[in-house]
């Protein structure tokens, strides 16, 4: 997940809110499935733990995203992944905050999923200067995003995409970049797509799938 909460002082800074989704990707030439957890609130959590109530005896420890602490996350270990999707459930929330308050919440996970986004196209154009791709549109998908990262570290979040997008284009100027970054002329660099699901009513902070497919390209000529 890409979409990080942000502060608002006059709201009940002791609250949280969980979101539990379903993540596919693929492994070597099948798809897989593990889970995302999500902890959001408009204070400053301390810890934060989820439990499956259809499987209590594994403990969720979910730790800040990229050191904020409005919103914590979990995610399945890569070697976790299996080839069968996550059940239905509803995980429980158990936070502390920074003040020494607490709060338990809950969100509810079905068992829909979505299919791996098809990437067509992930090319470099030299005479317009951007990065251009295309995919195949994912049924249900109620938006898109692209990232970008060079080795380990994440450089590029674009904004969420409509889910009628089926092109996207990169320039050393398009928003999203990290702080200071550039991308090298020839170097090649992970590109990732994704697709998301919201939960009835949802919003890209209630989520109830999403699926990533990814790909390298070179920047420049």
């Amino acid at each position: 997940m890409l979409f990080l909460a942000s502060c608002n002082n006059k709201e009940d800074r002791a609250t949280g809110a969980g979101d539990v989704l379903i993540v596919a990707k693929k492994s070597g030439t099948k798809t897989v499935y593990g889970i995302a957890i999500y902890a959001y609130t408009f204070g400053s959590f301390k810890s934060v733990t989820a439990v499956n109530n259809a499987a209590t005896d594994k403990i969720y420890t979910l730790k800040p995203n990229q050191g904020y602490k409005t919103n914590f996350y979990y995610e399945t270990p890569d070697a976790e992944f299996l080839p069968t999707q996550p059940a239905a459930a509803t995980f429980n929330f158990t936070a502390t905050f920074e003040n020494g308050a607490t709060d338990e919440f809950d969100d509810i996970l079905t068992d829909k999923a979505l299919t791996l986004p098809g990437i067509e196209t992930c090319e470099y154009n030299v005479a317009k200067k951007e990065l251009q791709m295309s995919w195949t549109q994912v049924a249900n998908a109620d938006s898109y995003s692209v990232n970008i990262s060079d080795g380990s570290n994440l450089v590029f979040v674009s904004d969420e995409l409509s889910n009628s997008a089926a092109t996207f284009s990169i320039t050393t100027s398009t928003r999203g970049w990290a702080s200071g970054f550039k991308p090298v002329s020839g170097k090649s660099y992970t590109v990732r797509l994704f697709a998301f699901l919201y939960e009835p009513g949802g919003n890209s902070y209630n989520v109830q799938a999403s699926a990533v497919s990814e790909t390298t390209a070179t920047w420049g000529d």
